[in-house]
């Protein structure tokens, strides 16, 4: 059997991003699909090398690209999906948990 190969972004993150603070308005300067973040629960994630391999599209993430995504991000998916599957993506927290 061919061994699958995986992706080099696929690496876990040396560097406990928990520490990291990040202001909406940072993450609202990231609106494109060469540099995408997005707010979920709190946590800012660089999805940017993930949305090609998002299985719901790029679409889906991207009308979220610079925002909080967590009311519908929560909807569709079950409770700590990131934490558990793409970890990766978390480059912080947000600076307040308020909702836009």
């Amino acid at each position: 059997k061919k061994k699958k190969k995986k992706k080099k972004w696929l690496k876990k993150k040396t560097v406990d991003p928990s520490n990291r603070i990040i202001s909406r308005d940072e993450v609202a300067k990231h609106t494109t699909e060469d540099d995408c973040w997005v707010v979920v629960n709190g946590m800012v994630l660089n999805v940017t090398k993930f949305l090609a391999d998002h299985p719901g599209g790029v679409d889906s993430i991207m009308l979220f690209a610079g925002k909080d995504a967590s009311e519908e991000f929560n909807m569709l998916h079950e409770e700590n999906v990131i934490e558990k599957y793409a970890d990766f993506v978390i480059i912080g927290k947000v600076a307040d948990r308020k909702s836009t």
